[in-house]
């Protein structure tokens, strides 16, 4: 493990925890806490360890990152809307983005 693998592992992990957590919560408690795991794992001797914790910070940040796309995806999929509305909804996003604007719906007489 190589000092600046190391750096831009942390430096992923942080941007991950700030990003999708502390935005969201305005707390810095879950930065303090990498850093402090960080440190104490930085003082270990043994590379083996290092390693594993180095493995384990990219599978965080991975995750991290990973549920926010998840997120993201089932509110752009609207899934408690109905299938109808929601390619309705679709469609005029669709028009707005070339400058266009869907017709009034028509009222059922």
């Amino acid at each position: 493990m190589s000092a600046t693998e190391a750096r831009a592992v942390l430096r992923a992990l942080l941007r991950a925890v700030d990003r999708n957590v502390t935005s969201a919560s305005g707390n810095r408690q879950w930065r303090e806490f990498v850093l402090a795991q960080w440190r104490a794992n930085a003082a270990s001797s043994n590379e083996a360890e290092r390693s594993a914790a180095l493995q384990e910070a990219k599978d965080y940040a991975l995750l991290i990152d990973s549920i926010r796309e998840h997120k993201e995806l089932l509110l752009s999929y609207n899934i408690g809307i109905p299938i109808d509305d929601r390619e309705r909804d679709m469609n005029a996003r669709a028009a707005t983005l070339v400058g266009l604007a869907m017709p009034p719906k028509a009222e059922p007489q």
